[in-house]
């Protein structure tokens, strides 16, 4: 098949969860015998130079960019909020990467155009009046439920109302532009449910996020009992946690066990992190190789409250065969056996006793640890995960044929 992949960010480099999430299925679709090509934003938040990308993977999706600044501009936003109109769509709204879109699609002919999240349906109508093509929307997140549960753990109340009305107008724009795709893939099962609650009458499909097993191979030279997090922290929800954990929990751990270290990389870190000076805590910042770091101490903890979709860290992580303490919010759409394969802590209390768990009882831990690794190898094998993807293309441009 013929595949046209819309993204509003270029995944790379291959370091978060956004990242991942597009690139290893594009390479999973080349590798089946698909061609793809590939139209991203390169935007102002994730700016990627173009040089910098190895060549193969341009050359293989055939690459194309457009510059998109989407820096937060406040007037825009009062202006948004005014007319009830949502301004994290309309960030993503560019001429420019519309020219470009026309551009393609009167060179080239599709099977499948997939849009990579939420941010890329304003394009359909363009797609539209171009293309046959079908439409798949990937949504790797229920957007707006994020922003709702952020408005949920927000104190100061001019911000939660704030939040609460991003919250509801991306939801009524999500609900009007769902049905004009062809079909719709999510990361969780949960997700799909929530679209169907919310009344979609189009093909959902729930389509696991994969992973190349190969590339997971757990080492074993960890640092005694360290524990560690890793995310992208240029994400609210992740901010969020994060500040949670050091002020709730790290304290009191730390004090118990005084030598125990806490090591932190992520993504465009905050400058509050970098020039912190909390006992025991290392802030890395932004690290080279992921994997690498993530082998190197025992410990996961994803502090989660506000979020959708699944955490592609957290499966990396049981790929790796770590032991993982996050939140209900955080295994979210991970059907794994919670307890067995993973720790779910929601209180400080809870965080408290399951890291100590994890250190005064190793073995244990790592029973939990091995249990994880089992599950990634059973559910989110990509090989599998790909032929799943493939047919469900195959079932949607079938029914789009029969409707020209």
């Amino acid at each position: 098949m013929k595949i046209l992949q819309l993204c509003n960010k270029v995944p790379y480099p291959e370091k978060d969860g956004g990242a991942i999430g597009i690139s290893v299925f594009t390479k999973a679709l080349l590798k089946a015998g698909n061609e793809v090509k590939m139209l991203a934003m390169n935007t102002s938040k994730h700016f990627v130079k173009i040089d910098s990308i190895p060549k193969k993977f341009k050359n293989d999706i055939k690459l194309e960019t457009v510059f998109l600044d989407t820096s937060l501009k406040p007037l825009k936003a009062i202006i948004a909020l005014l007319s009830g109109q949502s301004y994290n769509i309309s960030r993503f709204r560019s001429n420019a990467f519309e020219s470009k879109l026309i551009e393609l699609l009167k060179k080239e002919t599709f099977d499948i155009i997939q849009l990579e999240g939420l941010y890329l349906t304003p394009y359909i109508k363009t797609i539209r009046a171009h293309s046959k093509a079908t439409i798949v929307l990937r949504e790797n997140n229920v957007e707006w439920l994020i922003w709702e549960r952020l408005a949920k753990e927000e104190k100061n109340f001019i911000k939660k109302r704030y939040l609460r009305i991003l919250s509801q107008q991306l939801k009524k724009y999500e609900e009007s532009i769902l049905p004009l795709c062809d079909g719709i893939i999510t990361f969780t099962l949960t997700d799909k449910q929530r679209l169907l609650d919310m009344g979609c009458k189009i093909p959902i499909r729930h389509i696991p996020f994969g992973i190349d097993l190969e590339e997971y191979k757990s080492t074993r030279n960890e640092k005694n009992n360290a524990l560690f997090y890793i995310g992208a922290l240029d994400w609210l929800p992740n901010i969020h946690g994060l500040d949670w954990f050091l002020k709730c929990v790290w304290p009191k751990i730390h004090a118990e066990y005084p030598k125990l270290e806490f090591h932190v990389a992520g993504r465009n870190m905050p400058e509050k992190y970098k020039s912190a000076n909390i006992p025991g805590a290392v802030f890395h910042g932004e690290i080279e190789n992921a994997l690498q770091f993530m082998n190197s101490y025992s410990i996961m903890v994803i502090p989660l409250f506000a979020g959708s979709g699944v955490r592609v860290k957290i499966i990396e992580g049981m790929a790796l065969t770590k032991a993982i303490i996050t939140t209900d919010i955080g295994i979210e759409g991970i059907e794994c056996n919670y307890g067995n394969d993973v720790m779910i802590a929601n209180t400080p209390e809870e965080f408290h006793t399951f890291i100590k768990q994890c250190i005064d009882i190793p073995a244990s831990t790592q029973i939990i640890a091995t249990n994880a690794k089992n599950y990634v190898q059973g559910h989110h094998n990509i090989s599998i995960i790909t032929n799943n993807l493939i047919g469900f293309y195959k079932e949607l441009t079938s029914i789009n044929i029969q409707a020209n």
